[in-house]
Parts: structure tokens; C-alpha cells; sequence
């Protein structure tokens, strides 16, 4: 399993366990109003009954996290996480807790769509309480209704599966002599391909793949050949959108990893190797052909 494959499942269930006593602490500190009763419905984690009580998701679900900016005079301006945001207050993970119980400070919600540039305000709060990882706060005056309006605007939950993939890359890896290779894992044979982590560049960690599994340099990247997504509706959090890659390698120093990982290998250059072939997912082999397709018509 990828090191970056966990139940998301068991992480939500977690941070909601870890977030409802953040969210009914930081709510039961802002000031007493009737606002306060929807305040505390709209944060994760918060014991309240359920607006509709028959509603039931098949699904488990991650909510987005909210890119914040804080400004203290001990501080400067920090970027920050925020979560259990609601009309009363918000909780934002910070290293650095040393700043009081009272201190006044700006925060600013930073916008996460790259595509729009809809500015985003910046309110006044107060510290209300700290620990170890961050700090609670709430709003000082009206105006942090503003914010919880650009909140509602931009944060929204995504159903793992529907919405939410992981991202593995699938390299479709040809040598000078221009054959596809594929591996055995398992009984079953596939492309050499990882999950692609938060915050990688998807060229370098493909490249850092075949160069360290299978001594492989890579030579050129193609291009994105194909895609597909994948899962089954009693593991949502393992729906995958798998990116095939076309990538010309040096192999003159193949090798498996020493690990293991794969049992065998073959280099294939025309389709009736792949007929003989158990692919653990047929869309693969269905890639693969097509991939072989191309790589003829390439080569004239």
C-alpha cells in the first residue's frame, strides 16, 4: 500500500473526534446570542442532532480546509489552517501558541480558487483560548459575518468517490527499441505506476520512480496518453483516477527492485503479447494496446 493510501474513512472520524470539543468550546466562548444555536449546527463535529435525521450518506466525506492569514504584532502576518469555522468563531492551527488569551488580531480568508479572483475580507478576532496546536477564536463584532459568508461560498464538502480521487500515475514506459513494459505484482500484471503525493510535481516524482525502482532515466515525456477512474461504491476512499503517462526510457540498466515489490517483468511490442498477458484491471490492458497502436504509427 502507498504511503499516502489511508482510509480517509478513519481520518475523518478521527478529526472529528479530535474537533468537536475545539468546536463546542470555542462557541460556548462567543457571545451568548441566538446566533449561536446555528453557529454551532454548521461546525464539524459539534453534538447537536442533525437538521434532517432520516438523512443518511453512502459515502464518507472530507471537508475542504480553509487557507487563512493572521496578523499580530508578534506575530507579523502568518498563513495558517483553519477549521470549525461557524458565525461565533474559528479554530486555526499555529506553531507558535505564545500569544495570550485576549490579544486582538486580523484574520484574512484567502482565496483557494485559482481560477476566480474574488477578493476576500479581512476581520478583527480575539483569542480565546490556546494550546498546543493552535488557537480559538472569535468574532469581535458584526463583521465576521462577512467572512462566514465567503466561507460559505467556498467551503463544501466532497463526497470520496464522486468528487475526491487519489491520483496514480500510471507510466506507459517504452525503450529505445520501443516496448511497452509492464510488471508482475501479485499474480497479475500492470503498469510500474505510483500514487501521486499532495504537493509533488507529477513529472519529477515519475521520473524519481522509474530512475530509483528500475534504474530506469527517463529519456523524454511524452504526454497524459489516457485516464480512467476507478472504485467500488463499499470502498469509496479507494476511488482512484489513474493518469497513464507516456514516457521513453534508457534501459540498458534495468532492473527489478531489490525489495521485491515485482515479481517479474516484460517488455511487449506488439498485441498479441498482450493476449497472453492477466492484467489486473483491464482497462490497462486496453491502454496498453492503444499505447502499442501509437508507438507503430510512430514509428512508421
Amino acid at each position: 500500500m502507498s504511503r499516502n493510501r489511508i482510509s480517509l474513512r478513519q481520518q475523518k472520524k478521527k478529526e472529528q473526534k479530535s474537533s468537536g470539543q475545539d468546536a463546542t468550546e470555542i462557541n460556548e466562548a462567543a457571545a451568548p446570542t441566538a446566533d449561536n444555536a446555528v453557529a454551532r449546527e454548521s461546525v464539524p463535529g459539534a453534538a447537536v442532532a442533525p437538521a434532517d435525521p432520516v438523512e443518511h450518506r453512502s459515502q464518507p466525506r472530507v471537508q475542504i480546509p480553509l487557507l487563512v492569514e493572521l496578523q499580530h504584532p508578534s506575530l507579523g502576518k502568518v498563513r495558517c489552517v483553519a477549521r470549525d469555522v461557524s458565525e461565533g468563531g474559528v479554530y486555526v492551527y499555529l506553531e507558535d501558541t505564545t500569544i495570550h488569551t485576549g490579544a486582538k488580531l486580523k484574520l484574512t480568508l484567502l482565496n483557494p480558487d485559482t481560477v476566480h479572483n474574488q477578493p476576500m475580507p479581512t476581520v478583527e478576532m480575539q483569542v480565546v483560548r490556546s494550546d498546543a496546536q493552535g488557537i480559538g477564536l472569535v468574532f469581535i463584532n458584526k463583521t465576521g459575518k462577512h467572512l462566514w459568508d465567503s466561507v460559505e461560498r467556498f467551503r463544501s464538502e466532497l463526497a470520496i468517490g464522486r468528487d475526491y480521487f487519489q491520483i496514480h500515475l500510471s507510466p506507459l514506459t517504452l525503450n529505445e527499441q520501443g516496448q511497452l513494459l509492464v510488471v508482475q505484482q501479485h499474480g497479475k500484471w500492470l503498469f510500474p505506476g505510483e500514487y501521486l503525493v499532495v504537493g509533488e510535481n507529477w513529472k519529477e516524482s515519475l521520473q524519481q520512480s522509474l530512475r530509483e525502482k528500475f534504474a530506469l532515466p527517463t529519456l523524454a515525456i511524452e504526454h497524459a496518453f489516457d485516464m480512467a477512474a476507478t472504485g467500488a461504491e463499499d470502498m469509496p476512499e479507494a476511488a482512484t483516477m489513474k493518469i497513464y503517462v507516456l514516457v521513453r526510457v534508457d534501459a540498458s540498466e534495468f532492473a527489478l527492485p531489490a525489495d521485491g515489490s515485482y515479481r517479474n517483468f516484460r517488455w511487449v511490442d506488439n498485441l498479441r503479447d498482450l493476449k497472453e498477458i492477466t492484467f489486473g484491471d483491464e482497462q490497462d490492458r486496453q491502454v496498453a494496446g492503444k499505447a502499442l497502436a501509437w508507438q507503430h504509427r510512430e514509428s512508421g
